[in-house]
């Protein structure tokens, strides 16, 4: 996976997280699934999608 599609993916990955934990008590089982998944992830895609979560995070509550 080149650096750029790292970046794509992390983004697109962050940011549908966002939406069902926005939605987390309609979609506890499926967030349960997610945090397993992303556990798994590659260390360099795991700190880009907690990064973007973070920062996604952050502007929602603003």
């Amino acid at each position: 996976m080149t650096k750029q599609e790292a970046d794509e993916f992390t983004t697109a990955l962050s940011e549908r997280y966002a939406q069902i934990q926005k939605y987390n008590s309609h979609n506890n089982e499926l967030l349960i699934l997610w945090d397993e998944v992303i556990e798994t992830l590659p260390q360099d895609i795991k700190s880009g999608f907690e990064e973007k979560y973070s920062h996604l995070v952050r502007e929602s509550s603003s």
